[in-house]
């Protein structure tokens, strides 16, 4: 078992730490317990685990404080992961780069439906309900030339209606803003540069475009990104040519233009490959960001655009926060765990580590925190 006083010393070393691991076992919580309670911390992740010498994929669900988990066996290993504003127990996982996506009832912990992009056509992995749960708005490439699309679905039959252009290349991310607009993330380049990484902001309504955001440094794409409810932008970024290294992030306050970080460069040198998994604490204004290749956790003001603390963990991945907003959770390591890190100080908690979850997915969702998003009137329904 990791020493927790070792634990706290290699994760609170500031801006070059060293990498983590644990042993501290998930174990089977009470039974009386309700396991998908609300008013608790529930985290959703794609992930896999050994089934006759093979890996299964699977939606795994966890509750810290009950020390329970259960896995969902999946046809493929889910990528985003969104909750049914109309129906808190139906999930809908999808493939990243694939064909694949599927419905998830969490009361009966099965897959109680299948459905799959259109020839051509490929999953970016991400997806978003429209407010009134009616219609689904799925992310998706045409193989053939990589252009970018919106499929609009019946929300309940997946029935495809329509498709907008994204008007870019490698579409990934996207985000339902309270207005009816839809910005989607396009990450490709081609060798013209007529296409180029940006933000597209699209009105639902009208399908027009209203505006495209790009980054104000070329060598790096528009991958995963967050808007909070001040307007504020963050956006995680992978470098566009393989032959560089660094990834980047990108802050964007509202009234203010958008500048993406340099320094401290002890710090931007260390963030290798993909800039991941994003999380604003608006309380705070801390800005939390995953490296998983460079085994980095950033941390940095919103107000300041600047970096506040980087901690060296293995492999992080995704991260979210309690639902008091108190603490980061983040997953980690090549032995998938989880951890706590208060938001106020940054100090990891050793004794809120959770392995093994078998969470090695990208990114994790706290389902208890999202309710309260897409349905704050009828949470407990």
């Amino acid at each position: 078992m990791t020493n927790r006083r070792s634990f706290l010393k290699l994760l609170s070393t500031g801006v070059i730490g060293s990498t983590v691991s644990s042993t501290l076992l998930l174990t089977q919580g009470c039974s009386h317990k309700k396991l998908l309670n609300p008013d608790e911390d529930i985290i959703l992740s794609g992930g896999s685990y050994e089934d006759d010498d093979r890996k299964q994929p699977a939606l795994i669900l966890i509750n810290p404080l009950q020390k329970e988990k259960k896995l969902i066996p999946t046809d493929f290993l889910p990528h985003g992961i969104i909750t049914d504003p109309n129906n808190k127990y139906r999930i809908l996982c999808f493939e990243k780069n694939g064909s694949r996506a599927c419905e998830i009832d969490l009361l009966k912990r099965t897959v109680t439906q299948v459905f799959n992009s259109e020839n051509n056509q490929q999953f970016s992995g991400h997806g978003v309900f429209s407010f009134d749960g009616k219609q689904l708005y799925t992310i998706e490439m045409d193989t053939n030339n990589q252009q970018g699309n919106i499929a609009i679905r019946n929300a309940k039959t997946f029935e495809l209606i329509k498709q907008l252009p994204t008007l870019g290349l490698t579409p990934h991310d996207c985000q339902l803003l309270k207005d009816n607009t839809l910005v989607v993330s396009n990450t490709g380049q081609d060798k013209s540069k007529f296409h180029q990484p940006s933000l597209v902001y699209i009105n639902l309504k009208t399908e027009k475009l209203i505006q495209r955001k790009k980054l104000d440094d070329d060598s790096l794409n528009c991958g995963h990104f967050e808007i909070n409810q001040n307007n504020d932008l963050v956006i995680a970024s992978a470098p566009v040519d393989k032959k560089t290294i660094i990834g980047g992030i990108s802050i964007e306050t509202a009234g203010q233009a958008m500048t993406t970080m340099k320094e401290p460069i002890e710090v931007i040198q260390r963030m290798q490959g993909e800039a991941l998994g994003i999380s604003i604490n608006d309380a705070h204004h801390v800005i939390a960001v995953t490296h998983p290749q460079g085994n980095l956790l950033s941390f940095w003001s919103l107000k300041n655009k600047k970096i506040i603390k980087a901690i060296g963990i293995e492999n992080p991945r995704g991260i979210e926060q309690t639902l008091d907003k108190r603490n980061f959770i983040v997953s980690y390591g090549n032995s998938p765990a989880m951890a706590n890190i208060t938001i106020n100080n940054l100090v990891p908690q050793a004794d809120s580590i959770v392995q093994p979850t078998h969470t090695s997915g990208e990114h994790i969702l706290n389902w208890s925190r999202n309710l309260r998003e897409i349905m704050p009137t009828n949470v407990y329904d």
